[in-house]
């Protein structure tokens, strides 16, 4: 008679199945993320997998600990201490004034750059690679009292579930002969007596197999509920092990990047005192205190007077006072020096390479940046200088020679503009009738008078505004001064300027 089981058992049953399925929430059927659940299988698939999961972890730290070590020990520390010794190079000991200070500034800062870097390989040694080599030794005892035992468990566990599968297909195979000889003995074989002895034997055999197989499939489930309790231990040690593992490396990593950081904001300030002497270093004012220190006057004394010889009254000493007397040092000076462009004007980090195509240009010279001004925390949008660009001279300068006026002898320069007040305008201020972008500001060192209709004039002081740098030495701009700019006339001389 069939037995009709209730809707309510079935439905228990159902959860009793669920609750005993491996990987599986009892609670709500979701399949667990845990290794106690996750690594089981048809023929311990699981096993293979998370060992070779923690012996990759473990690689994994140890080429992490060489990397730590490569880096302080190969590049930090060797960098320092070749700073340090660079820091102790003489350079310019013959130097003075500003140059000098310059000089001595970048010594010192070197030194300080070496003794950060050092810093920093030590910190890499103590707080970085130090705890790797700990969390280390923790895996590698974890390998030897932890996975070890478990590998030799499911060792003893595979070798007798090899023994039964044997036992069982000795038992499968005896079924099949006994079945055999009872066939030929049903269709009155003429060797009956010799298929009866072989039948008897089969029979005593089979029932010895079955006997050993019976044993084995006891000795397996004697060892199964052990093994499936350390296993499931072993994957929770596994994977507390790995949550470390993951947690450590995130906060290793993170802590590495924070000391090249900090050793980069180290480099930085020194670079900025640098160019904070550099600032106040003017070769105009340098030579000038040389002069006044060093200078030897400006007299030339002539020739002596050689009449003198025919007069025997003479003494020496009148002799070596005849002399027609001296002149001043009053010669204009033929500067051929060679103009380096100034690099004070941006500090443009490098752009990163375009993926498809490289980008306009024009669009970059449009781009604004911004200038790091020494001093007061200010920073002041400025146009980058002119890209590397091949230069179209203008037709209106085509006639003009190579040659450019030569400033005043006796013309001082203006005083430095206060940056804080006066603000080049954007582009979009200027009237240039050719739509020309604007590449960079000067400001004039002297009073310039225009000489042609294309030139325009203008005063020590004034702002302007480059729209065009030709080879020749004559540029093209306007004034930002709006009330005395005049259509028409661009081309001015680009030694009577400097750069904003």
């Amino acid at each position: 008679m069939a037995t009709v089981r209730s809707q309510s058992s079935v439905s228990s049953l159902s959860k009793y199945a669920v609750a005993k399925s491996p990987g599986v929430d009892p609670y709500n059927g979701i399949p667990s993320k845990d290794f106690c659940n996750s690594f089981w299988g048809v023929g311990d698939a699981g096993v293979n997998i998370l060992f070779a999961r923690m012996r990759g972890a473990t690689r994994t730290t140890d080429n992490l600990g060489e990397f730590w070590k490569e880096r302080y020990v190969s590049i930090e520390e060797e960098y320092g201490r070749k700073l340090m010794e660079l820091s102790k190079l003489t350079v310019g000991k013959d130097e003075i004034g500003e140059l000098r200070n310059a000089l001595d500034t970048l010594q010192l800062e070197t030194e300080k750059l070496a003794q950060s870097h050092i810093q920093l390989a030590s910190q890499i040694r103590n707080d970085i690679e130090a705890p790797t080599r700990t969390l280390l030794n923790k895996q590698i005892e974890h390998r030897r009292t932890i996975q070890g035992p478990i590998e030799k468990k499911f060792k003893a566990k595979t070798s007798k579930e090899s023994y039964v599968a044997r036992a069982r297909e000795k038992c499968q195979s005896d079924r099949v002969r006994i079945a055999s000889y009872s066939q030929q003995l049903e269709n009155n074989s003429p060797d009956t007596d010799r298929i009866r002895q072989r039948l008897k034997r089969t029979e005593q055999t089979a029932v010895a197999n079955e006997k050993d197989y019976v044993n084995f499939c006891k000795e397996l489930a004697e060892v199964l509920p052990s093994w499936e309790a350390d296993w499931r231990e072993y994957c929770d040690l596994c994977q507390d092990l790995e949550e470390e593992r993951l947690d450590f490396m995130k906060d290793n990593l993170w802590a590495y990047a924070n000391a090249i950081s900090t050793v980069c904001v180290a480099d930085d300030n020194s670079c900025e005192t640098i160019r904070t002497v550099l600032d106040h270093f003017e070769s105009d004012r340098d030579l000038e205190s040389f002069v006044q220190e060093y200078g030897t006057g400006n007299s030339i004394p002539n020739a002596p007077d050689v009449t003198s010889l025919d007069n025997p009254t003479s003494s020496s000493s009148s002799m070596q006072n005849d002399s027609s007397g001296i002149q001043i040092a009053r010669f204009a000076r033929k500067a051929n020096k060679t103009v380096y462009p100034d690099q004070r004007s941006e500090i443009v980090p490098p752009a990163p390479a375009p993926v498809q195509q490289a980008p306009e240009v024009t669009k970059q010279a449009e781009s604004p940046v911004t200038r790091v001004v020494p001093g007061p925390s200010q920073q002041e949008p400025l146009p980058p200088p002119p890209p590397p660009a091949a230069v179209v001279l203008p037709t209106q300068n085509a006639h003009r020679e190579s040659t450019l006026p030569q400033p005043p002898q006796n013309a001082v320069h203006p005083p430095p503009m206060n940056q804080n007040v006066i603000t080049p305008p954007s582009t979009t201020e200027l009237s240039d009738g050719g739509g020309k972008k604007v590449l960079f500001y000067v400001e004039a060192m002297y009073d310039y008078t225009a000489t042609i209709e294309e030139e325009f004039s203008f005063q020590a002081g004034d702002i302007i505004a480059v729209t065009d740098i030709p080879d020749d030495g004559w540029w093209s701009g306007e004034l930002l001064d709006e009330a005395r700019r005049e259509p028409g006339r661009h081309v001015f001389p680009s030694n009577f300027v400097r750069l904003f």
